[in-house]
């Protein structure tokens, strides 16, 4: 097996159709979740949110077919920020020089096993200290690796591989870092007292109030959320600021797909309209299955399916959600989880699917148990820091 960088139109032809081909050979078409092409392309052309290019590799058996595919790519301002919770600082005094990794899909075991090879040879060519993934080189870091509840499909937002994969990146030497879940909450099962609306009298006694957001009004919702997102995840070891440029680039094609029942931006009684939320939820019904079909292609087909089936997605997917460092641990986010229940009872909702909760955030995770939801996936990033020792199976060629 070789490696080759996509430099043609037609390799990236080849590196987006890899996705479905392998699920469709897998048996796994109703599991994976696919990235959007248009990501994929922007990256191809070097228009990413990263500082960085970003390289997109195939990995080719002895007949030249695509067998397995990644990327790789930089970024300073993420390698500083995972080098934070290192137990131990870099010797050299400052965050080691990172290679990232990410949209992974590979036919098996081998083809696996020869993708990673490739990614420490591509580390070293590259000076880099650490390999960490998988990452998508989004604004907001998205990506990690199921460990477990493979048998359950992935969903919007979500992480979804083959059982094989973690196994095949511990053996090659790579840690765990920042474990989470996925949850799911059955809708029907949700316990009557928390999926009962919340009146605006009792919201007022709270001193707070839910501003509406129609489909017009998300980006003006967006405004208004930035700061509180920004603020509320700055916590967090992957998390990089989001500028509003990137945030409106990520939510542009969401007013065809949202359902307003399930958009909450709370803020306080007094405060003006465009004052920044105090919590803040954006739910959306999950896109997936259409995607799938689609093949992660967004275009006019894709966009007049989602609205024309917008009302028969009956599973639902939170894409952001968070509070003001200054009014957590007040119950705005339970009192918001309540509100949200009951539009999701409303609007005939089958589930609510839940995306990267970390271990080390219960107090998030126990707002979904006690709706009545339970773990789905176990997920993870990898992370394998690189010495002289680290000698990786070479490949036949490396294709730079």
């Amino acid at each position: 097996m070789k490696a080759k960088r996509v430099r043609t139109r037609q390799d990236l032809a080849d590196f987006i159709e890899l996705a479905p081909q392998l699920a469709a050979q897998r048996g796994d078409s109703e599991h994976y979740v696919p990235l959007f092409t248009s990501d994929i392309k922007e990256w191809f052309a070097h228009r990413g949110w990263f500082s960085e290019p970003v390289e997109l590799w195939l990995i080719l058996d002895t007949a030249g077919r695509a067998v397995a595919r990644t990327i790789c790519h930089r970024s300073p301002e993420l390698a500083q920020k995972i080098a934070v919770s290192d137990p131990e600082p870099s010797a050299a005094g400052h965050a080691p020089t990172t290679l990232f990794f990410g949209a992974i899909e590979a036919a098996d075991e081998a083809a696996l096993d020869h993708l990673i090879a490739f990614l420490t040879t591509r580390a070293r060519e590259l000076a880099a200290e650490r390999l960490f993934g998988p990452v998508s080189p989004l604004p907001n870091v998205t990506g990690g690796l199921l460990l477990s509840g493979t048998e359950h499909p992935g969903f919007f937002d979500s992480a979804w591989n083959p059982a094989f994969f973690a196994p095949s990146f511990h053996s090659a030497g790579f840690a765990d870092w920042g474990r989470a879940h996925t949850w799911e909450v059955e809708v029907g099962s949700i316990p009557a007292a928390r999926a009962t609306a919340v009146s605006e009298s009792e919201w007022a006694q709270h001193g707070l109030r839910r501003r509406r957001v129609s489909r017009t009004g998300l980006r003006a919702f967006a405004r208004r959320l930035l700061p509180t997102l920004n603020a509320a995840f700055a916590q967090l070891p992957y998390y990089t600021q989001i500028s509003r440029a990137q945030l409106q680039s990520q939510m542009a094609g969401l007013p065809a797909l949202m359902d307003p029942a399930l958009v909450l931006d709370i803020v306080g009684s007094d405060e003006p309209e465009a004052a920044p939320s105090r919590c803040f939820t954006l739910v959306i019904p999950d896109p997936v299955p259409i995607l799938r079909r689609h093949g992660g292609r967004l275009g006019p087909r894709a966009i007049l399916e989602l609205v024309i089936n917008r009302r028969r997605l009956r599973d639902a997917v939170p894409i952001i959600q968070g509070t003001d460092p200054r009014f957590q641990g007040q119950g705005i986010l339970s009192l918001v989880i309540r509100d949200l229940n009951a539009g999701l009872a409303a609007g005939g909702y089958r589930r609510l699917r839940v995306t990267f909760i970390a271990e080390d955030n219960p107090a998030s995770a126990a707002v979904f148990e006690r709706s009545g939801g339970r773990v789905l996936h176990e997920l993870t990033f990898l992370d394998r820091h690189l010495t002289a020792a680290s000698t990786p199976v070479p490949l036949e060629e490396h294709g730079r």
